[in-house]
């Protein structure tokens, strides 16, 4: 069987069964500074999960603010307007996993 190679943000290497990444399922690992998010709170098609690594980030949906730190998950309906950002004092990195 031959596994495709996904490119993935913050990953050095994603092998798959060709089909299966990114079609059902997209992964990337994320950094962010003290204070800063990533992006303006938005919507898209599936369900989105965030693992925290380290540091703490606090994750919005549809306005309501919900704290998240290291060896926590939290699960959001991705079609409602979500976002992240780091409120901690330190760099935050953490896994996004989205299954559309």
């Amino acid at each position: 069987m031959q596994l495709s190679n996904i490119q993935a943000k913050g990953v050095s290497k994603l092998l798959a069964m060709p089909g299966l990444v990114p079609d059902r399922l997209r992964m990337h690992i994320s950094e962010v500074e003290p204070g800063s998010r990533m992006h303006a709170a938005h919507t898209h098609p599936g369900v989105e999960a965030f693992y925290v690594f380290e540091g703490q980030v606090t994750v919005e949906v549809e306005g309501e603010l919900f704290p998240v730190g290291a060896n926590e998950v939290i699960v959001v309906d991705a079609t409602r307007p979500h976002g992240i950002f780091n409120s901690g004092g330190a760099r935050a990195r953490y896994l996004v996993v989205i299954a559309p």
